[in-house]
């Protein structure tokens, strides 16, 4: 933003989609810690003007630097780039920050981000989410960790044991916490609500499907088909088979509980 002032500019992001590794090395393509949708809502929300989201396919990993140049320069003018420190483009990432400056533009890196002393990487990000550790998550990430999706249709057992759950669709690839139970919130088109998460297969009914589903606290109507954003606050315990259809609902009344002390706090 102080770039684009300063170019008296507007600022533009340029971002590719998919990941260039699920392309060129999909055996190691990393899951989504923001899918392209959440990534464009972050970055309108702190102010980003444009968003330009180019396709990553055979025919763009092919273009060396100068071409790729040639392309964004046809279609607008970049005044200023402000790069990652380890950013690389081009064919067999030819391109470099150097290279940009060799060539006469005028380039700022953004050094890498510090934690303890050492260099933040969203492969950090990527290991405590799957671990389970949404609180350090959310701290590197400077917001809380989020999934979102459109509700889709349950069994709904949920409702017959007295605590009806709102189940999302997770975008293909997205980065879905380890398994168990979270107290966290959810943003629905009624307002947020303190929710009580659940990353599971239901394993006391012998469930075989993912669900990632929500009991929002103090919400009462139909949420079908609206798009949620659960936010994971803290890991409250694994997926658990309970012997007993009672102890999972004690259990749950516990998880109520600790969820609406933990949010409130």
């Amino acid at each position: 933003m102080k770039a684009a002032a300063e170019e008296q500019a507007q600022p533009a992001l340029i971002t590719f989609e998919p990941h260039p590794r699920c392309l060129l090395d999909p055996a190691n393509c990393p899951q989504s810690i923001t899918t392209l949708q959440e990534k464009l809502a972050l970055i309108e929300a702190r102010g980003i003007e444009h968003a330009i989201v180019l396709r990553f396919d055979r025919a763009l990993a092919a273009l060396s630097p100068q071409e790729f140049v040639d392309q964004l320069a046809a279609v607008m003018d970049v005044r200023r780039w402000v790069i990652g420190f380890d950013f690389a483009f081009g064919r067999e990432r030819q391109g470099s920050a150097g290279w940009l400056r060799d060539r006469g533009h005028s380039v700022d890196v953004v050094p890498p981000l510090l934690v303890d002393g050492k260099a933040l990487h969203s492969s950090d990000v990527r290991r405590l989410v799957t671990l389970g550790d949404v609180e350090t998550a959310s701290r590197l990430l400077d917001r809380e960790y989020s999934l979102s999706g459109p509700v889709e249709a349950g069994d709904r057992v949920g409702r017959t044991l007295g605590f009806p759950t709102a189940n999302i669709a997770i975008e293909p690839n997205k980065l879905v916490p380890a398994l168990g139970a979270y107290a966290g919130r959810v943003r629905a088109p009624e307002g947020d609500f303190i929710s009580a998460l659940s990353v599971g297969y239901r394993p006391t009914f012998g469930g075989t499907q993912l669900r990632v589903e929500a009991f929002l606290l103090d919400f009462e109507g139909d949420l079908y088909q609206q798009r949620l954003e659960f936010h994971f606050v803290r890991y409250l315990h694994a997926d658990i088979a309970f012997p007993t259809v009672d102890d999972l609902v004690q259990q749950l009344k516990r998880d109520v509980a600790d969820t609406r002390r933990i949010v409130k706090r």
